[in-house]
């Protein structure tokens, strides 16, 4: 492997599993030769699953309204027999699966190219627990790639029991030897202010710089300014204590959001619907008070 396909050696098991299905699937020509399909009717394939993707849809929507979309436009604008062309583009939910984990995973290793080639590089490290209970730590990277400072979405891995700072630890260390990133390259490292985090001596920062060296820690932004409006002057205060006594009357009861929803339509409002504001939650408080004064 490593002296014939270089470029796999570093691939995941399941990267050979869908190459062996694929193959599998491909049929036999009149000459002997292996038949595939035509570039641009995988390509539509792709293209279907990107978009999907994009817009968080269940996979099954590309074969049962997608698909059948698609024939009736075409069948009345092009006539009757072309529709039988599309009936090629592959729309199963498997395969739209199938589309989206090759593209995802093709994304990862262009990443992870030019993270490896950018002379240094930083991440933001954060974790949340979602609305299954599951706790998930997300990283982010900045990177130069020609002269550009790019910054993208690393990776995210679960975190199956606590959230410690060894924990944390653990979980980015095992990426970087699993993809080969170096620490010597790693010249940032933000997080928030939890004591897990910043710790001196046991925090995850701290650990990263026993790696890393050159690494200079940072607190996110963000955590310092939902700090700083917890001491807004009185003012500002109460304004901002009263908005949210409104909204949490309107949104904790489902007749009052019923009745304010119809209030609003009377009226003509660009929206109908107020947003809670939740303090763990990044600027949650800007959008918070930006849709209730553009209801007003």
């Amino acid at each position: 492997m490593t002296k014939c396909h270089p470029e796999y050696a570093r691939k995941e098991k399941d990267f050979f599993k869908r190459k062996a299905d694929e193959l599998k699937r491909q049929k036999l020509d009149a000459t002997g030769s292996f038949q595939e399909k035509r570039g641009n009717i995988v390509e539509a394939s792709y293209i279907v699953a990107y978009l999907v993707a994009g817009k968080k849809k269940p996979h099954t929507i590309a074969e049962k309204l997608i698909l059948p979309c698609a024939k009736e436009m075409v069948t009345l604008v092009l006539g009757a027999e072309a529709p039988q062309k599309l009936s090629d583009v592959s729309l199963s939910n498997n395969t739209i699966q199938r589309r989206i984990r090759d593209m995802s995973g093709d994304m990862k290793a262009q990443i992870i190219e030019r993270i490896k080639t950018s002379p240094i590089f930083a991440i933001q490290v954060d974790e949340s627990t979602d609305i299954a209970m599951a706790c998930q730590l997300l990283v982010y990277c900045r990177y130069l790639f020609k002269g550009i400072i790019k910054e993208e979405f690393l990776c995210c891995q679960n975190l199956e029991t606590s959230s410690t700072a060894t924990d944390v630890m653990n979980a980015v260390s095992s990426f970087f030897d699993k993809y080969g990133l170096s620490w010597n390259n790693l010249v940032g490292i933000t997080t928030n202010g939890a004591p897990a985090m910043l710790g001196s001596r046991s925090g995850f920062q701290a650990k990263v710089k026993s790696k890393a060296p050159k690494a200079v820690g940072v607190d996110c932004f963000i955590h310092r300014e939902v700090l700083a409006s917890k001491s807004l002057p009185s003012g500002l205060l109460t304004i901002f204590t009263g908005i949210d006594k409104v909204v949490n009357y309107v949104k904790t009861s489902a007749l009052n959001t019923r009745l304010f929803q119809q209030l609003c339509h009377d009226m003509e409002s660009e929206h109908s619907s107020l947003l809670f504001y939740a303090s763990v939650r990044w600027l949650s408080a800007g959008r918070f008070l930006s849709r209730f004064f553009s209801l007003c």
